[in-house]
């Protein structure tokens, strides 16, 4: 992802969504080196949307 075609609302998301993508690998006990690429792309997309919402 590059980061400098992102408005500012756009990074507020992705920064929101890497901390929400680390919370729920706390909470499940795991580390990301545990999951395969497409594992986190997933969870990074489903904690983007998450956080598109609310912000």
């Amino acid at each position: 992802m590059n980061t400098k075609n992102l408005n500012t609302k756009e990074l507020d998301t992705v920064i929101a969504a890497l901390g929400e993508c680390y919370r729920r690998l706390r909470a499940a006990k795991m580390t990301a080196k545990e999951l395969s690429q497409d594992g986190f792309t997933l969870m990074f997309k489903s904690a983007y949307d998450s956080m598109a919402k609310r912000i």
